[in-house]
């Protein structure tokens, strides 16, 4: 199951915290999907939720100046 978090307008670590409290209330399998408009909360979503979980993340432009982080939670 997805679970969406706009975070448009929002600068880190708030895309952050708000996965984090996300990832601890959904079943391993499920995808966390943050929608931004800020570059760097690409970068950082990934690598917190890589180094520290080692959860797969991608990342996707999917309008002008807006992205999509998917992060899919295994265990």
């Amino acid at each position: 199951m997805d679970h969406k978090i706009d975070a448009i307008g929002e600068f880190c670590p708030i895309p952050i915290i708000r996965a984090e409290v996300k990832l601890t209330q959904i079943k391993p399998g499920d995808r966390v999907i943050i929608i931004t408009d800020h570059t760097c909360s690409s970068a950082s979503v990934v690598s917190h939720f890589q180094s520290k979980y080692n959860y797969p993340c991608r990342v996707a432009q999917i309008d002008e100046g807006i992205w999509e982080i998917i992060i899919a939670k295994e265990n």
